[in-house]
């Protein structure tokens, strides 16, 4: 019985076997003795309660002994209390009244009632299931000793039948309690299975199985299901994502690779030749060297995603967004002369300081200009603006192209994704994913703002704007240069 579902069955019993057993010694061992002492307490109580009405009992003025008709009154009223039977002796030890008729069994109380007359408070005794409680009184100025005797054999007898319903209920509760633990239980490896099989469906068939049931328990099982489905759907979309990334790789390393390798091929016949061709020679090496750093673009956003998906430790430090901004143009300004496209970089009116990565913030800084020039227009211009508001600092990379569709607003975020407008330039969807993974990773945020598709002199373009935490307490003369 390796099983969970024996293993289950018997915890539940055990458990509910040393439960009963424990409820059983808890009440059971210890009703006998507390039932004797109720019936010794409530005895002695009310024989001490009567004691004023004994005191006070008159005598018989012809016969000098106790007005019998007035000590049956105190009788009755011990009787209603304490369901015991009165005695009264005088100091000799002589009876003065008794309840009991002599066909009755009555105990010998003669040794605890002598006991009484010399102690100040009650005496009790137990004789064959007979109670004795005695207790030394005064009437009339003469020593006598009350005596209250009780049987207490309805003691066996009520812890007998207590014991018989606590079996029969227990049983019954142990008869509920199983059958409603094996429901539960069955009800729990029903859903377990369902998990169990779901897994070997995804270990043999990988993403592509089908969906599990969906589970909307609130339970421990429940949050498993959610979780494993959660699971499931991330490694459908990390496998569409890679069988994306494998048809996007293969089409475009296959492009520049043949197109450098024909090239490399013509540039030998070139220089093979006897009279080379130095033009065309260097029209070949030029767009060679082209492919080449489409190749290790390619090869740095890969090394990227590598970094973010080991997690590799990224440094915090302030760093002035205004100097970053000027020095990340200056390598871009060779680049947007040959497109006629203007850098505008303008002075914020103080140092705009955040709390980052130098080299993570420039990585973003460039992807956002690289993607801006590959869609700016002629003749337009590229506003890169820092700008600082506690508790933020930022960096705003506006131009004047054609913008973001609605419909790829969060596209373009997802690694593979391009959007429709990308200039007709060849990528793999990388940067922008780069680009926003980066900035959460520092505790900002790059998003591409909502607007109305104008530019500062009314121009259509998209606006991204990359947010960090600003650094806040420095002093600028403080800080290293």
């Amino acid at each position: 019985m390796t099983g969970l579902r024996p293993r289950l069955f018997l915890a539940l019993l055990l458990t509910s076997v040393v439960t009963l057993a424990v409820a059983a010694l808890a009440l059971l061992s210890p009703l006998e003795q507390r039932l004797r002492e109720d019936g010794e307490s409530t005895v002695t109580t009310a024989l001490g309660a009567a004691r004023p009405e004994l005191t006070e009992l008159p005598l018989d003025p012809a016969t000098g002994r106790l007005s019998e008709g007035e000590v049956k009154k105190v009788a009755l009223l011990l009787r209603r209390r304490s369901q015991a039977t009165l005695t009264i002796l005088d100091s000799d030890l002589d009876v003065v009244y008794a309840a009991a008729t002599p066909t009755l069994d009555v105990p010998d109380y003669y040794g605890t009632a002598r006991l009484a007359l010399r102690s100040p408070g009650p005496v009790r005794a137990v004789q064959d299931e007979q109670l004795i409680v005695a207790q030394r009184i005064k009437i009339a100025g003469s020593r006598y000793v009350a005596v209250l005797t009780r049987r207490l054999d309805y003691v066996s007898p009520a812890v007998t039948t207590v014991r018989n319903a606590f079996l029969e209920a227990a049983g019954v509760g142990l008869l509920v309690a199983l059958l409603l633990g094996l429901g539960l239980a069955s009800t729990l490896l029903r859903r377990l299975e369902r998990l169990r099989d779901a897994a070997r469906e995804l270990e043999r068939r990988g993403p592509d199985a089908d969906p599990l049931p969906a589970d909307h328990s609130r339970d421990e099982i429940g949050e498993l299901a959610r979780a494993f489905a959660g699971m499931r759907k991330r490694l459908r979309t990390q496998e569409a994502a890679r069988r994306a990334f494998v048809a996007t790789a293969s089409h475009e390393l296959r492009t520049p690779l043949t197109s450098l390798d024909g090239m490399l091929e013509l540039l030998e016949d070139d220089i093979s030749s006897e009279q080379p061709d130095l033009r065309d020679a260097r029209e070949r090496v030029a767009r060679a060297r082209q492919q080449s750093r489409r190749l290790s673009r390619l090869a740095s956003d890969l090394l990227d995603l590598s970094r973010l998906d080991a997690d590799v430790q990224m440094r915090s430090e302030p760093l002035e967004l205004g100097e970053l901004c000027r020095a990340v143009a200056a390598e871009f300004e060779l680049g947007a002369h040959e497109r006629d496209i203007a850098l505008h970089t303008p002075t914020p009116p103080q140092p705009c300081w955040a709390q980052g990565d130098p080299g993570a913030v420039a990585r973003i800084v460039r992807i956002l200009l690289d993607n801006a020039l590959h869609t700016a227009p002629a003749r337009s211009t590229i506003d890169l603006e820092p700008s600082a508001a506690a508790p933020w600092a930022q960096i705003d990379v506006r131009d004047r192209g054609p913008g973001v569709p609605p419909a790829e607003r969060d596209l373009i975020f997802e690694r593979f994704k391009r959007g429709s407008t990308t200039g007709g330039q060849g990528g793999f969807g990388l940067g922008l994913a780069i680009g926003r993974e980066l900035a959460v990773r520092m505790g900002g945020s790059l998003e591409l703002l909502d607007g109305d598709g104008s530019g500062a002199r009314g121009e259509g373009g998209a606006r991204f704007r990359l947010r960090l935490p600003a650094a806040n307490g420095l002093d600028e003369e403080r800080l290293p240069a």
